[in-house]
């Protein structure tokens, strides 16, 4: 499950988005703070693993 980092060009506002596994990614992000649907991906090569998938202990919250 990648989480993205976007980027709203209409309020500048920085937040996450997710894509479950076995889904597409969208095709439009919309901004979760106007709602605008031209939220861009801030790295497009670069993804980052969501803190459930990694192993126990960095980042799992049973373990801390």
């Amino acid at each position: 499950m990648p989480v993205y980092s976007l980027q709203c060009p209409d309020c500048q506002h920085i937040f996450k988005g997710l894509v479950l596994e076995g889904t597409q990614e969208p095709k439009e992000w919309v901004c979760s703070k106007c709602g605008s649907y031209k939220a861009q991906n801030m790295k497009p090569d670069e993804h980052v693993e969501h803190p459930l998938e990694k192993a126990h202990g960095s980042g799992c919250p049973c373990c801390g």
